[in-house]
């Protein structure tokens, strides 16, 4: 019997099929399958894709940091230090500047939005 997949497994998966193609510029590259062995849904990895598109930056920005991003930017970091760390960069970028209470709020409105649309 398999395990109930969760919103956070879909996310998982997108951001290995984020780290699956080549790297551009000068992104350090990240093989992500080693923190996860389970093969990439290309299906679902490509709806949240297109969900996270539709964000405005600074909400996508939100999910890049906990997702794609968490241990290629922010792995040395414990929970709190890294959503600080993120919100900076958020800032920096995008001239919006999160407060703790909204950083969550946008990252558990996409969690949600997710597993609607999917599970």
């Amino acid at each position: 019997m398999s395990e109930a997949i969760t919103a956070d497994d879909l996310l998982w998966n997108w951001a290995r099929w984020c780290w699956s193609g080549e790297t551009v510029g000068n992104m350090t590259p990240y093989v992500s399958w080693e923190d996860d062995h389970r093969p990439i849904n290309h299906e679902q990895a490509q709806i949240v894709d297109e969900m996270h598109r539709g964000l405005p930056h600074h909400e996508g920005m939100v999910i890049t940091a906990e997702y794609p991003q968490k241990n290629a930017m922010f792995g040395e970091l414990h929970a709190r230090a890294r959503q600080e760390s993120a919100r900076r960069w958020i800032g920096r970028v995008t001239g919006v500047w999160l407060t703790e209470h909204e950083y969550k709020l946008y990252l558990g409105f996409f969690k949600d939005a997710v597993g609607r649309k999917l599970l």
